[in-house]
């Protein structure tokens, strides 16, 4: 072998093995790309239209409760919270609480928990109002767990203890 071959056939050779380090770093990414980690991180909600969305979703939640729309009320808790506690539509008013309508809702605060696949889970912090025709005076607070699930257009509401919140909030596993 002279020694133009020989450069031929080495230059043929590095090409070879760069053509392989480059079709193993592809797929090696690819697989990456499809492997979405869970983010735990705590954060408060700073997107105005995302809080604006979970202030809808609760708004809708308590106007349920209100007409006493049980069926509706239903589809909209979380299924997991179903499950748990056996809630049917004739004991679900044990578990979500009985307001009348004179009652108003709206979001205080909201943390974002978890992300997954668009699916976001948000703790959340809500005021409750009673109005008359005058004046409004405070009732009291209620907390929540909101799931937001993007790919399905579709929320989840779970109620949650003010201790639950607490914890969760401030970083405390229970």
């Amino acid at each position: 072998m002279n020694k133009t071959e020989k450069i031929e056939l080495s230059l043929v050779i590095i090409l070879v093995v760069v053509l392989a380090f480059s079709f193993i770093y592809v797929k090696f990414t690819e697989n990456k790309v499809g492997e979405e980690t869970i983010n735990t991180k705590v954060v408060a909600l700073t997107d105005v239209n995302r809080f604006f969305t979970i202030d809808s979703a609760i708004s809708k939640y308590f106007s349920y409760i209100t007409l006493k729309d049980n069926e509706s009320l239903l589809k909209i808790l979380d299924e997991d919270y179903i499950e748990r506690n056996n809630i049917t539509t004739s004991n679900i008013s044990n578990f979500v609480g009985n307001y009348d309508a004179n009652i108003r809702s709206s979001l205080e605060e909201a943390y974002q928990v978890s992300s997954y696949n668009n699916v976001y889970k948000y703790y959340v912090k809500v005021v409750l109002k009673e109005e008359t025709l005058y004046d409004s005076t405070l009732h009291g607070y209620v907390y929540y767990i909101v799931t937001i699930n993007e790919n399905e257009l579709t929320f989840a509401i779970e109620p949650i203890s003010d201790i639950i919140y607490s914890n969760k909030v401030k970083g405390v596993e229970s």
